[in-house]
């Protein structure tokens, strides 16, 4: 049988198993479901923090007209969605206009855009809800029985592979989370600082992402989310006589005490070859969240010296997130800081180590920043 006549099929979905990044492979997917749905103008993937109980925007196939990049809502401002969580069961709305007259944002934002359908789909993890898969259309009563039944397998294909990417996360994670594990036995003053700054992380990374000063995308916010608790993993091999201890270290501690940077890098590194994750797309942050988040605006840090923009921002976020935190912690040998001290002392450095603008995102967010804090206590 002649070979061209049997290898005709074209797998169109082929590009999934690809090493492309996530949001490519989103974009591909929609593609395909427009070929077979054109009226199917937006595919969004919004991730379930239980901690909180709030939903964030992660990825989008929008284009640049996104009605909601960098956005965040309670469960509860959307009674719906709350509803379709307890009831394991999609939403089918297929005229918008019920909620047209909305006090939500997201609400709004999604009407103010042309969108005149939607289909929710939840997406569950062990019987936990994880995240919601969105298909927007600009056209009423398009989502009938045949199309659901579609969606839904595209739906959970988009859950799949979300899953996917989260768990490389989760791997790489879990293992350095465990060597946190190990530092908090020997130094129990962690309590909940890791929690708090990295929720503190996230709150600079969207303002500045709202400034649009860098190039940030919703999943960018999320790993810097993700990898802020991870920024310590170094002090894992750092010696009990210096980590444990109450006082002043002196100069040669000190020394010892700031190798703990560049053992984090090393040992993101190493595991990151030996669960075959070279290749994650974002190890970069992680790299530099390890490794950097010591180095100052005026170069005066460590290890690198590094000046100004040199610093990744991501390392830049991390250091305002820790310095706060710290400060505002009480230790064996201090007293914590009120928040109106901390915040003073980072207007004092916005001019020399701590990046202004990560200052100035932690300033103009603070009861969000206080919130945080009720939660998160040690």
């Amino acid at each position: 049988m002649p070979s061209d006549t049997i290898f005709q099929h074209q797998d169109e979905l082929a590009s999934l198993s690809s090493s492309h990044p996530l949001r490519e492979r989103l974009e591909e997917l929609h593609r395909i479901i427009q070929a077979r749905y054109p009226f199917v103008a937006r595919v969004a993937v919004a991730l379930m923090d239980e901690d909180t109980q709030t939903l964030k925007t992660y990825l989008h196939s929008s284009g640049k007209g996104n009605p909601l990049s960098n956005y965040e809502a309670s469960l509860e401002a959307s009674p719906s969605l709350q509803q379709t969580i307890h009831l394991h069961s999609p939403r089918v709305v297929n005229d918008l206009s019920i909620f047209q007259n909305g006090q939500h944002l997201h609400t709004q934002r999604i009407w103010e855009h042309g969108y005149r359908a939607s289909y929710a789909l939840p997406i569950f993890q062990e019987s936990r809800p994880a995240a919601f898969v969105f298909f927007n259309s600009r056209a009423t009563n398009c989502f009938t029985p045949e199309v659901l039944r579609d969606l839904d397998l595209f739906g959970h294909l988009i859950g799949q592979l979300v899953y996917e990417e989260q768990t490389k996360y989760r791997i790489l994670m879990a293992t350095l989370r465990t060597a946190i594990q190990m530092i908090h036995q020997r130094d129990p003053e962690l309590g909940g600082h890791l929690d708090r700054m990295a929720h503190f992380s996230r709150i600079i990374a969207r303002h500045l992402y709202g400034l649009g000063l860098y190039d940030f995308t919703d999943e960018l916010v999320e790993q810097i989310f993700q990898f802020a608790p991870l920024h310590d993993v170094g002090k894992i091999g750092i010696p009990d006589r210096v980590l444990m201890k109450a006082g002043k270290l002196d100069p040669e501690e000190q020394a010892v005490m700031r190798t703990h940077t560049t053992l984090g890098r090393h040992l993101v590194d190493e595991i990151m070859k030996n669960f075959g994750l070279q290749s994650l797309e974002q190890r970069g942050i992680l790299q530099s969240v390890a490794e950097l988040h010591h180095e100052a605006m005026d170069g005066s840090g460590y290890p690198n010296s590094l000046h100004g923009d040199e610093i990744p921002i991501a390392a830049r976020i991390i250091a305002v997130a820790d310095v706060f935190d710290a400060l505002t912690s009480e230790r064996p040998y201090k007293q914590a800081w009120t928040n109106d001290d901390a915040f003073a002392y980072l207007l004092e450095q916005r001019e020399t180590t701590l990046d202004r603008d990560c200052i100035n995102a932690m300033i103009q967010h603070r009861q969000d920043v206080e919130h945080i804090q009720t939660i998160f206590g040690d």
